[in-house]
């Protein structure tokens, strides 16, 4: 579990780091595709999604991007964060970069630290991560430079490039090519030792053989983020789409806690026995499918109004002046992330939150429908 905790704290350490102020924020969702063009400077962040992407100018602040094929091939003058199908990043990353997807190739440069997770992960020889390197994945290739540490591992793992500083590796196969160069220790856990060509690692070398499957503990890793980063784009469409619904709802959150949650527990029982209820006739079947549906739907995504809630409050009380729901989101998410992995106690607190985010949207739209009805 030590690999994922490092990942996870990474990821949490890096997202407090994007939520300093900001000016502007740029909102896009496109149906097919968005082009964002070479030459173009947008001065402010941009979070984006659609079926492809293509950044070939420059962002001036940070990037948030999801959708099935996405290219940066320009500049982000601060963080990346990304996830989609297919990515590629030919450009540069004036800061960190956090990418999920598929078929993921790292061919452009990233000034300080980069954490990447999916199937399969190239970083080229033309690749240049200033910082630290981790990565998780299916089948791993790095060929480029990583400026300091390297960790990663997964199913298949090649490592030709240059590291400056130490290299971790979990694996079931492991291969160090003649052309690799690490200037630290290497560390590697697989389960069986490997051969490592002469010269190609300058400190120490230390084996450990794996008692329990590498590809098991890399598969949490992967799973966590991609989930980490889809119900993070989910409430980000939903603050912009949604946005004064889905904030009333986390006021509800906020000022009736209790009565949320009293709620929660009634209608977290009672809606699977009114689906079930309807589905009993034959006639209502198509009506019972629809409401159960719905009710998993909601179950998801209350965690969105919970952390919309959590957000505000940690940052309201840490005195920052950021009114920007989208980073109250980015906050409380993570918190309720860390929380629910904590043992014995994290089923609890994963409950609270969706009996707290359920009887939350009800008792809202039930306000919001008296209130229309009164008008």
């Amino acid at each position: 579990m030590r690999p994922l905790d490092n990942l996870l704290t990474l990821l949490f350490l890096s997202a407090i780091l994007i939520c300093a102020p900001a000016t502007a924020t740029e909102m896009v969702a496109a149906d097919h595709q968005y082009n964002l063009g070479g030459g173009e400077v947008l001065e402010d962040d941009l979070i984006v999604a659609g079926g492809t992407i293509m950044i070939n100018g420059d962002v001036s602040g940070d990037l948030i991007a999801a959708g099935g094929n996405i290219e940066v091939a320009g500049r982000v003058d601060d963080d990346a964060w990304i996830t989609g199908g297919s990515l590629i990043i030919d450009g540069e990353i004036g800061d960190d970069l956090r990418a999920a997807g598929g078929d993921i190739r790292l061919r452009g440069s990233v000034a300080d630290n980069a954490m990447i997770a999916g199937g399969t992960v190239t970083a080229s020889s033309n690749s240049d991560v200033g910082g630290d390197l981790d990565v998780a994945g299916g089948s791993i290739e790095i060929a480029g430079h990583v400026g300091s540490d390297l960790s990663c591992g997964g199913g298949s793992v090649v490592i030709g490039g240059a590291v400056d500083g130490n290299a971790t590796i979990y694996a079931d196969k492991i291969q160090i090519l003649q052309s690799a160069r690490i200037q630290g220790d290497l560390e590697y856990t697989s389960d069986k030792e490997i051969e490592i060509p002469a010269g190609t690692v300058i400190g120490d070398v230390v084996y450990k053989r794996s008692a329990k499957k590498v590809e098991d503990i890399y598969s949490k890793i992967t799973s966590s983020i991609l989930s980490f980063l889809s119900i993070l784009l989910i409430g980000l469409l939903m603050v912009r789409f949604t946005g004064n619904t889905t904030i009333k709802v986390s006021d509800t959150i906020t000022t009736q806690v209790l009565k949320s949650l009293g709620s929660g527990v009634l209608l977290l029982i009672a809606i699977p026995l009114i689906a079930l209820i309807l589905m009993i006739t034959v006639i209502g079947i198509p009506l019972g499918l629809i409401v159960l549906f719905a009710y998993i739907v909601i179950l998801y995504i209350s965690k969105i109004f919970v952390g919309l809630a959590i957000g505000r409050r940690i940052l309201t009380y840490a005195k920052q002046e950021i009114s920007s729901p989208y980073w109250h989101l980015v906050v409380g998410l993570i918190v309720i992330a860390f929380a629910t992995r904590i043992p014995l106690v994290g089923f609890l607190i994963s409950l609270i939150v969706i009996l707290a985010g359920l009887g939350a949207l009800v008792m809202t739209w039930k306000s919001m429908y008296d209130g229309s009805k009164g008008a």
